[in-house]
C-alpha cells in the first residue's frame, strides 16, 4: 500500500486533525469516510476531471478515484473552452458542487471506518495516476502523467530538508492552486504523509491568510504573491519556511520578502514534467541552485541540464532546455534561460533569454522579457522593469529615448538583428496566477489602445459612483487565442480596464498597488452587453467594481487600491 493510503486509513491517525477549512476542522476519519462514500458513486476505471476551490473536497475526489481505479485528470483551470480543449480526455467532471452532491449522507449511514479492507495493500503505488496540462511551446494543452510514486518519491528526498525546520502543529498554508504539480505535493499529499494540518480554503492573494498565520507555518507561495506583499505581514507571526515555485524570483523580491516575513524564501527549480530537480535560498546575485539529494545533473552538447532521480524518469535521464553551468566541486549549477526561446529575426537566430541577460546587467534595468508582440511584426520588443536609476533616466529621455539608450547596451554584445525596436517600460512585469509570463499577456501591452480598450457607449455618474455600458468585440486583441473556439475575457485585462477607466473619470493614479476582494464568477464573452459599476474612495485610493450583465448577472468584482506614487502612469 503506498503512504498516502496507508496514513489516510490507519486507525492510529483517525483523529489527528488534517484539514481547516470555514473555521471548521477535519479529522483524517472524516475524510476517510467521503473518501468511501465517494468511491460508491464512481465507475471503474473512469478518467474523472477534477477541478475544486476547496483543497478539501479536492483529496476527497483524487483519493476517491484512485481507489475506484480511475485516472486522475487535472485541469489548468475550469473555463469552459479550456475544459473543451482536453474534453476527450476525461469522462466525468466532478468540481466542488457536485462533489457536495455525492456526499450527502443519510442519518442512518455507518460511521465507522471500513474502506481499508477495499484497498489492495499490494497495489502499487505506480498504478494510481493523475494527468496534468501543460501548455508547452506550442500553447495547446499537454497531458503530463505523474504517479503516485514519483510524487511519494519526491517528498521522500525533500522531507529530509524541511522537516526539521517545521516545528510541531505547524500548517501548511497554500497560497497556490492545488491543480499543479507544485501545490498537490504541498498542500495535498505532504500534509497527508507527514500527519500535518493544511488549510483548504482557496486564498490567492494575501489579505485572505495575513490574519490567520501563526508562528511555525509553512507558506506555500509563487513568485506573484512574493512581489506583492502585504503590508501587514511585517507584523504577522514568522513562518518556519516560505517556499516559492513557479519561476525564479529576482533578489530584490527575495530580499524584500526576507525582511517583511523575517525569512529568506527557499525557492523550488523544476517542471510540471520532471517535478522539483533543485532548490536555493538567494542571499547575493547568481546564487546557485542546489540539487536535491540522491538527483544526478550532467549537461548536453547544447549546455543544456539534464536530470536523473527516481521522481523524475527512474533511472533514465530527462533533457531539459534549461541552459546551465555546474560547479564540479560543489554540484551547484546556475542557469541562464531557456535554449528553446529562439525566434528568427531578418533571418538570424535570436536568443530572447540572451538579449534578457544582457538587459538584467545594466544598472538601469530591474527585470526584463524579450518576445515577438505579434506574429505578423518580427520586430523584436522588449516589456522592462527599471531600477530607481532607470525611472530616473526615463523622466529625463522619455519612453522613446529611454529604448535608444537600452538597445546601445544590448548592441555591445549582439549584432544588430538582435537589437530591441519595440519598448514598454512598466512597474511589474504581468504574470498568472503561478507566476509565469504567459505571452498573451505580454502582447497586450503592444497592442493599440483601440484592440484592447472596450467602446463606452453609456456612462453616467452620481459623486463617486459611476456606471458605463461596454460594447465587447469578438476582434479585440484580449480575445485571441483565450481560448480557441470560446473567447473569454482574461481577468487581468477586466482590472487594466478597471484602473484605466477609473483614472480617466476619477483622476485616480494608474499604478495598481494591490487587488483584494478579488471573485470572477462568470466568464466575460463578445456577447455579453455588459456593464461596470465603479465606486471610488478618494481617501485611500481606491476604487470597488462590479462587471455584470442581465444575461449572466454579476461576472466578477473587486477592489483596486493604487499606488500613491503614478509616475510611471502613461508608460505602458
Amino acid at each position: 500500500m503506498s503512504v498516502f493510503f496507508e496514513h489516510l486509513y490507519d486507525d492510529k491517525n483517525a483523529n489527528t486533525p488534517l484539514c481547516l477549512e470555514n473555521g471548521v476542522t477535519y479529522h483524517v476519519s472524516d475524510i476517510a469516510r467521503d473518501i468511501d462514500q465517494l468511491v460508491s458513486g464512481l465507475g471503474d476505471g473512469q478518467r474523472v476531471a477534477i477541478y475544486c476551490q476547496s483543497a478539501r473536497r479536492f483529496l476527497i475526489a483524487l483519493a476517491a478515484v484512485w481507489r475506484s481505479g480511475g485516472t486522475a485528470i487535472l485541469p489548468a483551470t475550469d473555463k469552459p473552452g479550456y475544459l473543451d480543449e482536453i474534453n476527450q480526455q476525461f469522462d466525468l467532471h466532478l468540481d466542488d458542487d457536485a462533489i457536495d452532491a455525492r456526499l450527502v449522507r443519510t442519518t442512518d449511514q455507518p460511521t465507522s471506518r471500513t474502506a481499508q479492507n477495499a484497498i489492495d495493500p499490494q497495489k502499487n503505488s505506480a498504478e494510481y495516476q493523475a494527468i496534468f496540462f501543460t501548455s508547452g511551446s506550442s500553447g495547446t494543452p499537454k497531458p503530463v502523467i505523474k504517479s503516485l510514486t514519483q510524487i511519494e518519491d519526491e517528498i521522500a528526498i525533500q522531507r529530509p530538508l524541511w522537516q526539521p525546520i517545521i516545528p510541531t502543529g505547524a500548517r501548511m498554508i497554500g497560497l497556490v492552486s492545488h491543480q499543479h504539480i507544485y501545490g498537490l505535493i504541498f498542500r495535498i499529499i505532504w500534509p497527508v504523509i507527514t500527519k500535518q494540518t493544511f488549510t483548504a480554503d482557496p486564498a490567492p492573494f494575501w489579505d485572505m491568510v495575513v490574519n490567520d498565520i501563526a508562528a511555525g507555518d509553512v507558506l506555500i507561495t509563487s513568485p506573484a504573491q512574493l512581489k506583492n506583499l502585504h503590508p501587514d505581514l511585517e507584523t504577522a507571526p514568522r513562518p518556519s519556511i516560505v517556499l516559492s515555485s513557479g519561476g525564479p524570483l529576482d533578489l530584490a523580491t527575495a530580499q524584500e520578502t526576507t525582511r517583511v516575513l523575517g525569512i529568506c524564501p527557499t525557492e523550488i527549480y523544476g517542471s510540471t514534467e520532471t517535478g522539483g530537480i533543485a532548490w536555493r535560498q538567494q542571499t547575493a546575485p547568481n546564487t546557485p541552485w542546489s540539487p536535491f539529494p540522491h538527483l544526478q545533473t550532467g549537461l548536453n552538447d547544447a549546455e543544456c541540464l539534464r536530470v536523473c532521480a527516481s521522481h523524475v524518469a527512474g533511472n533514465d535521464w530527462y533533457q531539459t532546455q534549461d541552459r546551465a553551468t555546474i560547479n564540479a566541486d560543489t554540484g551547484c549549477f546556475t542557469l541562464h534561460g531557456r535554449a528553446d526561446r529562439v525566434v528568427k529575426v531578418e533571418g538570424k537566430r535570436i536568443s530572447l533569454g540572451a538579449v534578457e541577460q544582457h538587459l538584467r546587467q545594466s544598472d538601469l534595468v530591474s527585470d526584463a522579457v524579450a518576445l515577438l508582440a505579434d506574429e505578423n511584426d518580427r520586430r523584436l520588443a522588449v516589456v522592462a522593469v527599471l531600477t530607481d536609476k532607470g525611472n530616473a533616466e526615463l523622466q529625463k529621455r522619455g519612453p522613446f529615448r529611454m529604448g535608444r539608450l537600452l538597445r546601445r547596451e544590448v548592441a555591445r554584445f549582439e549584432e544588430d538583428a538582435a537589437l530591441p525596436q519595440r519598448w514598454r517600460f512598466v512597474d511589474q512585469l504581468p504574470s498568472d496566477s503561478q507566476g509565469k509570463r504567459p505571452l498573451h499577456l505580454l502582447r497586450t501591452l503592444f497592442t493599440p489602445k483601440t484592440g484592447i480598450t472596450p467602446l463606452i457607449h453609456s456612462q453616467t455618474r452620481e459623486g463617486q459612483k459611476a456606471v458605463l455600458g461596454l460594447t465587447l468585440r469578438s476582434d479585440m486583441t484580449c480575445f485571441q487565442g483565450h481560448f480557441p473556439g470560446q473567447p473569454i475575457l482574461p481577468g487581468v485585462v477586466q482590472l487594466h480596464w478597471v484602473a484605466r477607466i477609473a483614472s480617466d473619470i476619477f483622476g485616480s493614479p494608474k499604478a495598481v498597488g494591490e487587488v483584494s476582494q478579488l471573485k470572477f464568477r462568470h466568464p466575460i464573452t463578445p456577447d455579453n452587453d455588459l456593464k461596470l459599476d465603479l465606486t471610488f474612495d478618494a481617501s485611500v485610493p481606491k476604487v470597488k467594481f462590479t462587471y455584470h450583465s442581465d444575461a449572466d448577472g454579476i461576472h466578477s468584482s473587486g477592489t483596486v487600491k493604487f499606488r500613491a506614487s503614478d509616475q510611471n502612469q502613461d508608460r505602458a
